[in-house]
């Protein structure tokens, strides 16, 4: 049997376990995760466990009030006498510590009864058990709320926001014309699409069947991995479309750096062929076809980007071919103008070596002297004879001091 100071603790542990059970039910009533719960149409998981859940709440405040009608008692007893007696000793120890609190009659299924047996049972606990029982179901109530909350306040959300990416991925793909050729890109984005609309679904009417499956109830982190993915070849695609572009509008300036080149080549040519004998223009590519292809490429806007790139590879190829054949002979027309004046640099340095060995007014030696300036000098220059006459006005030279 309690003592008295046993029973005033005990008495003023349960009014301060009543005041903390009476907060925390409504709390939980009040919880975001249990007015989902209540409020959305339930499918699946969610409607069978929230079913048993709500029955359980339910007991949680009917319990409570069992356990609220035993302390009340505690208190009466304990409030009849300032220092009770040995009869209210007993009473209060079987309140507090024997089974005082009687459950409301549990019904026998059919199969279980005999004919001559109760239809209901009634059990008795203790408040400790009483306690301990409303706490384990609370915990399972608190559990379901709290894992339907993460779904609709992370998940959900989650969601809207990889709807809202691939939106601009659908809206690229659409910039992209990429309907027009049915690129495979489009089946994936559908399938992103109609799988984001599922848990969407689900995580409306069965959040707790989604969280098992996304256990941390955060973004859907699968979903955003391949939205990443798309992204990453659309814009390796935007980049190939803006590419063809760029390349359509530069090919007008290397256009004309082509006809630059050219009339560059004519011109050296021209040059070359005055001063030069012999001297031929190599053949240049023309140019006006490949104005016209590329008068054609910038006239086909209704056809796909993806075709007209091939077309603007093949127009710069071409494009490219034609400047450096100009260039090439451009190069070529000056080469022999260079190797003329070279040809001259070299015959007045022999001058000078001949001067220096007093050989000027040997008549073999200058004569052969004035042959190669005349052929170097007069246009248009003999470029084979010149380099002949060189190679003997050299060889007198050698000659003549070799005889010294």
């Amino acid at each position: 049997m309690l003592a008295i100071a046993e029973v005033d603790m005990a008495l003023a542990r349960l009014d301060a376990d009543r005041s903390e059970i009476s907060v925390n039910l409504v709390e939980l009533e009040d919880h975001p995760g249990v007015r989902f719960l209540n409020e959305v149409p339930l499918t699946g998981v969610s409607a069978d466990r929230w079913a048993v859940a709500r029955v359980r709440f339910a007991d949680i405040w009917a319990q409570f009030r069992l356990f609220e009608s035993v302390v009340a008692q505690v208190h009466a007893v304990r409030s009849r006498r300032g220092r009770p007696g040995q009869a209210e000793l007993a009473e209060l120890t079987r309140l507090l510590c024997g089974p005082s609190v009687v459950l409301a009659p549990q019904p026998i299924p059919l199969a279980e009864r005999d004919l001559i047996g109760p239809a209901a049972v009634s059990r008795s606990m203790t408040l400790a058990q009483l306690v301990a029982q409303m706490t384990a179901a609370y915990r399972e109530v608190v559990q379901l709320a709290s894992t339907a909350d993460a779904v609709a306040s992370a998940y959900l959300p989650g969601v809207d926001r990889a709807s809202a990416r691939l939106l601009e991925a659908r809206q690229l793909a659409a910039d992209l014309r990429l309907a027009d050729i049915g690129h495979p890109v489009l089946v994936r984005i559908d399938a992103v699409e109609r799988r984001l609309n599922t848990d969407r679904m689900l995580a409306m009417s069965d959040p707790l069947a989604l969280a098992q499956r996304q256990p941390d109830s955060s973004d859907p982190t699968v979903l955003n991995r391949e939205i990443d993915e798309l992204q990453a070849v659309l814009e390796e695609l935007r980049g190939r479309r803006d590419s063809v572009t760029a390349r359509l509008t530069g090919l007008t300036g290397e256009l004309d750096a082509a006809a630059t080149a050219e009339n560059e080549a004519r011109s050296a040519a021209a040059v070359t062929a005055a001063k030069i004998a012999g001297a031929t223009a190599s053949p240049l590519e023309p140019l006006a076809p490949l104005r016209d292809r590329l008068s054609h490429l910038h006239a086909s806007e209704e056809r796909h980007w993806t075709h007209v790139n091939d077309d603007v590879v093949a127009l710069a190829r071409d494009v490219e071919r034609a400047r450096s054949t100009a260039e090439t002979a451009r190069d070529n027309s000056l080469a022999l103008i260079d190797r003329r004046d070279e040809l001259r640099g070299r015959l007045d340095a022999y001058r000078a070596k001949g001067a220096r060995l007093r050989l000027s007014e040997d008549a073999t030696v200058d004569a052969r002297y004035r042959r190669a300036y005349e052929l170097l000098h007069t246009p248009p220059c003999d470029l084979a004879a010149a380099t002949r006459a060189l190679a003997e006005y050299q060889q007198a030279i050698t000659e003549k001091t070799a005889t010294r």
